[in-house]
């Protein structure tokens, strides 16, 4: 992947909420290294990486619903319904990731699911976080 495309790529997953682009650059690291495993065929890696994923979703899950219900944004319930359905699917991969036909679509289905989710959910939240007055910029970006 081109260093351009993986700008722009990130760019898909900004909010313009400090704490959570980082966790989301994070999240496309995660994705990086898993675009290289599952183009090598490193089943065990695959699964290892998935894994990481699945730790690093659940954080950043935990700290975006804690702050939807602080910060009472109306679309919580299904927010969250979106969350758990894709933790779900993501131990479906986990579980399989040996399956080389399976992991094919892995890295494509993840990598949509991530920006569709962002662009369309997360940001909507995101509005909300800055209308509330919140500051989008964390102390240590000082």
């Amino acid at each position: 992947m081109s260093g351009r495309h993986i700008l722009e790529e990130r760019s898909k997953l900004d909010v313009g909420i400090a704490e959570f682009d980082g966790q989301n650059r994070d999240i496309h690291s995660l994705l990086e290294r898993l675009r290289s495993a599952t183009a090598n065929q490193y089943g065990y890696a695959t699964s290892t990486i998935l894994g990481e994923l699945n730790t690093q979703m659940r954080i950043t899950f935990a700290v975006q619903e804690s702050l939807m219900r602080l910060l009472a944004f109306p679309d919580t319930e299904a927010h969250v319904f979106e969350h758990r359905q894709f933790l779900d699917q993501l131990e479906v991969f986990r579980k399989r990731s040996q399956d080389f036909d399976v992991v094919d679509g892995v890295l494509g289905f993840i990598r949509g699911w991530l920006v569709d989710h962002i662009q369309n959910c997360d940001r909507k939240f995101a509005a909300h976080f800055l209308r509330r007055g919140m500051n989008p910029v964390t102390s240590e970006d000082h």
